[in-house]
């Protein structure tokens, strides 16, 4: 029996990774800022003037009466209106403390919270009110609003609402929302945000309501959104970011059509809806298929046209020709679809291949093929690459098939390929999802196309490549492409798009300005990440297709690393619960907390007790390869919690075998480890060579293809265990961010968290805040190349200045 073994990922944030705007810290000092009830920001953007307005709760857990002060981080800017609440009845208005003066306000909160998140607060201004009394067992409400512009740059409008709290407010404890309506005098075309996956409504060209909600949301990120203007029927905006100049330089591109559809862009379209019923749809299944069918017929336009065909054993269809969209025809379709019964065997292959003879000669329309099937083919053809090579044998006009796979018995890869080589996409149903819900989404995407066919070509200085998804899909109305990519050279240079509607080509040609250096790159770095996560999606399904070939691995691998991205061949150290010491001193080499164990997280040599991987890296080095190796050395220390290895039993896809922290064998079906562990994707339950491409279909096949899809098509970005700084990526392992140029060899020096010397480092050096901001427990390498470690309980608390200054002369080559 093989087993596929994994070490799953448990990322816990630690203190400083949680952000929100606005703390109210109580007076007494042993008491923590008081948790959040809900956030709410209304924005109202008119031609990039932003007003905000900003409501948060507060709870006091305590049974006593707390005297508070509450403080706001006014983004850099901005101009408040107002802020005031009522306390005990009575109107209180709020002080605005002036950045010089704020600072030792913001170093004194550090100090206290112990949150480093909270650097990125210094240097601004501050709002503080005294807030009492605040009841006990009670809830204290505070709001605001401000007025800022939104910022434009290349005709690109970035609104950023920054949240920022202490480690301790992890989350909300009910809702989290924001609000925005956005208006402007020109078309508003593109909308964006890569931080939170807004929702979005249109009500013309001119005006956008967009909204983001979640129950106990992690405020761990800005939120960040960008639109842009254009009187284009299709407008094309550009973000690009480029850190080191001479490197290849990363971009993003937004595609969409207007909002009002002009009369060329409203194209007819021919529909063939293909549905299995064989025996396995019985039941549920075929209830919800029937349903989701009768939404297909009753969203279609009156200038469509139709056909339908059901196929088991043999294949039968409705009427031999499309069918015209009319009050008749389509009570008659409905009829034939409410008499469809589940019974015989699958033959998907001939049901292909009467689809694709449907299409007429008209090129004026668009003919496009849904096509649901919930198991694999057993009737005529039943190898896939050859039911493959006859779809393409026979689809001579490119015609789209959107595939649907119904619960786990479906070919996956298969499906994958058949949506992938005609440039549609595939769309699972898992047993516990409503089948006419799925279909209803991906039915509004593609009701109306705008542009099929599309190419990308650039002129100028500026050469493109590695651009995904690497075959453009069709454009349609209502809907964004997103594309990633990297680039060379560097200037002004012309974008040409061109695509067909019906059997007119229409180009449209936009300018941008690729750098050779992008300032301020930190608000950017997402455009590198997301690129790195939808090559990786790409490269898995290279090798789900054609098999494990070491290149392709050891490029997933390369780029999981540096990326913080969780695959079938890495896996990140399950964390404790908790932040360690890493220099020794006062624990004696202990946890934090009392009883916690001796996980060995010390990287002070003095100390004695610094980790092997990192005395003696890979080939007597150090870096990531000393880094990884004690990741795989310090699992087996962590202690209780901290490591499980889960691997399925791919027999029958139930149970899974787990390797606990004490290194007991435990049985657990799959319904316990998720209850346990909670849900954990395909790419948590693979590791090794030699497995992927084995796996097409069933449970599993299907689990892949849904992690690998949400990897080529990822827009938002993730929690991980990565942070770039300055060029370099830090390595979260065991609550401890390492540097990945960190070498055991390296000369060590030590500052305790929040001293007197930690923040006159701040003060000489501001850049080292991207470095201190990440956490208490760090180790980075300085631009002298000597490791500093930032530790929460040892280390010096005073240095002289000469000795802080030789830490930031960089190294002569």
């Amino acid at each position: 029996m093989r087993r596929i073994l994994a070490a799953v990922t448990v990322l816990v944030l630690m203190s400083g990774s949680a952000r929100a705007s606005g703390l109210l810290i109580p007076t007494e000092k042993k008491l923590p800022p008081l948790a959040m009830l809900n956030h709410q920001a209304t924005v109202n953007i008119d031609d990039q003037v932003a007003l905000t307005r900003i409501e948060q709760t507060f709870r006091n857990h305590t049974d006593r009466q707390l005297e508070a002060t509450y403080i706001f981080p006014v983004p850099k800017g901005a101009s408040v209106r107002k802020f005031s609440m009522w306390v005990n009845g009575v109107e209180t208005p709020g002080e605005l403390v002036e950045a010089a003066k704020a600072r030792e306000i913001y170093q004194s909160i550090v100090q206290r919270t112990q949150d480093p998140g909270l650097l990125e607060w210094m240097g601004q201004n501050l709002i503080r009110l005294r807030v009492f009394p605040v009841p006990p067992k009670g809830d204290q409400k505070i709001a605001i609003s401000y007025t800022s512009v939104a910022n434009s740059d290349n005709g690109l409008v970035e609104y950023v609402y920054p949240m920022r709290t202490d480690g301790k407010a992890l989350s909300t404890l009910e809702k989290f929302s924001v609000s925005i309506n956005l208006k402007s005098q020109h078309p508003i075309q593109n909308i964006y945000s890569p931080t939170h996956a807004i929702t979005m409504t249109r009500p013309n060209d001119r005006h956008a309501v967009i909204g983001f909600e979640k129950e106990q949301a992690l405020l761990d990120r800005d939120f960040q959104l960008f639109y842009s203007l254009s009187e284009k029927d299709v407008g094309l905006t550009g973000v690009t970011h480029r850190p080191i100049s001479g490197q290849n330089g990363y971009f993003m591109l937004l595609m969409a059509p207007r909002t009002e559809l002009s009369k060329s862009q409203q194209v007819p379209r021919d529909m063939v809806l293909v549905l299995d019923t064989s025996g396995s749809m019985r039941g549920k299944r075929m209830t919800q298929a029937r349903n989701a069918l009768k939404y297909c017929l009753s969203n279609l336009n009156p200038q469509d046209r139709f056909a339908l065909i059901n196929f088991a054993t043999t294949v039968n269809k409705f009427s031999d020709q499309l069918q015209t969209v009319e009050d008749g025809t389509l009570t008659a379709a409905r009829k034939w679809v409410e008499s469809l019964e589940a019974t015989g065997g699958t033959a998907i292959n001939d049901a292909l291949a009467e689809a694709l003879k449907m299409r007429p000669n008209d090129d004026s329309r668009v003919f496009t093929v849904v096509f649901f099937t919930d198991g694999m083919p057993t009737i005529g053809e039943t190898n896939a690459e050859k039911i493959l090579a006859n779809v393409a044998k026979n689809n001579l006009k490119n015609t789209r098939i959107f595939t649907f796979g119904v619960g786990d018995d479906v070919n996956a890869t298969m499906l994958d390929r058949l949506a992938e080589n005609t440039r549609a996409l595939t769309t699972y149903v898992r047993e516990a999802e409503d089948i006419e819900a799925r279909v209803s989404s991906l039915f509004s995407k593609i009701s109306n196309p705008v542009l099929a066919n599309l190419q990308m070509t650039v002129t100028g200085g500026v050469n493109l490549n590695e651009v995904y998804p690497p075959q453009l899909p069709d454009l349609f109305h209502g809907t964004q492409l997103v594309l990633f990519g990297r680039y060379t050279g560097h200037g002004h240079a012309a974008i040409k798009i061109t695509g067909n509607v019906g059997k007119d080509t229409k180009e449209f040609v936009y300018e941008m300005n690729f750098h050779e250096k992008t300032a301020g790159t930190e608000d950017k770095t997402f455009v590198e990440d997301l690129w790195a996560r939808r090559k990786v999606g790409y490269l898995l399904d290279q090798v789900r297709v054609n098999g494990e070939k070491k290149e392709l691995i050891d490029e997933i691998v390369t780029l999981s690393k540096r990326y913080g991205i969780t695959t079938p061949y890495t896996s990140y150290l399950l964390v404790p619960d908790a932040a360690v010491p890493i220099a020794g001193g006062a624990t004696g080499g202990k946890g934090v907390r009392p009883g916690m164990p001796d996980v060995g997280f010390h990287l002070n040599p003095e100390a004695k007790n610094a980790p092997p991987a990192l005395q003696k890296g890979p080939g007597g080095g150090g870096g990531q390869g000393a880094v990884s190796d004690f990741l795989k050395k310090a699992q087996t220390k962590a202690g209780e919690g901290a490591n499980y290895r889960f691997g399925y039993n791919t027999a029958n896809f139930e149970r899974v075998t787990m390797d606990d922290a004490k290194g007991d064998k435990l049985i657990l079906s799959l319904q316990q480890a998720k209850e346990r562990f909670g849900n954990f994707n395909s790419a948590q339950t693979f590791q090794g060579q030699g497995q992927l491409s084995n796996v097409q279909g069933g449970n599993l096949g299907v689990y892949l293809s849904c992690d690998n899809a949400a990897l080529r098509t990822q827009c938002q970005l993730v929690q991980t265990a990565t942070r770039w700084v300055g060029g370099r990526n830090c390595l979260e392992i065991g609550g401890v961010w390492i540097d990945e140029a960190y070498d055991a060899k390296m000369k060590t020096v030590t500052v305790k968290a929040a001293s007197e010397a930690y923040f006159r480092i701040l003060d000489r050096h501001p850049s080292a805040k991207n470095a201190f901001r990440i956490s208490n427990h760090l180790v980075w390498v300085t631009p002298s190349g000597t490791a500093l470690i930032v530790d929460s309980t040892t280390g010096a608390e005073t240095m002289p200045d000469a000795d802080i200054d030789a830490l930031f002369v960089a190294q002569k080559k």
